[in-house]
């Protein structure tokens, strides 16, 4: 998102999935059964905050067996789960360049607003990291 490529095209979706998973997976996963789209607007996918991950839509082409568990609504769900996670992933990312910033910030004199800037930043990166668990944890008991 940052490099400003257009990340919602179909074919780039789809051909940097089975890059990574081809460069970083030993086979337990076969990358043309999954499948990435984009349901956006071209200028929501410009933005770069979170909001724009609402159009990205992942559907995974079950073999025979696994119809019976993936079916219509859980895999609505895991769709959305995927991309609320996502976004969880994007916010932090934002979250850790803020902090390179606010590390190179802190040799010259730090001003109130920026010591509550940058205690807000350490508050949010916590729940960042410990909120997801907690979601699905709770999810899962329903």
């Amino acid at each position: 998102m940052d490099s400003m490529q257009a990340w919602s095209d179909f074919h780039f979706l789809n051909n940097t999935f089975r890059d990574i998973v081809q460069k970083y997976t030993t086979n337990r996963m076969e990358p043309t059964l999954i499948r990435f789209s984009y349901s956006g607007s071209r200028d929501q996918a410009l933005r770069r905050t979170v909001e724009a991950l609402d159009g990205l839509l992942v559907e995974y082409a079950a073999p025979f067996p696994l119809t019976y568990l993936f079916g219509l609504h859980s895999s609505s769900v895991y769709r959305s789960v995927f991309v609320f996670l996502l976004q969880i992933r994007r916010a932090k990312g934002v979250l850790e360049s803020a902090h390179t910033w606010d590390t190179a910030a802190r040799h010259k004199s730090m001003g109130s607003n920026d010591k509550i800037a940058s205690a807000m930043r350490s508050k949010l990166l916590w729940f960042i990291k410990y909120a997801p668990y907690v979601i699905i944890f709770v999810s899962c008991i329903d």
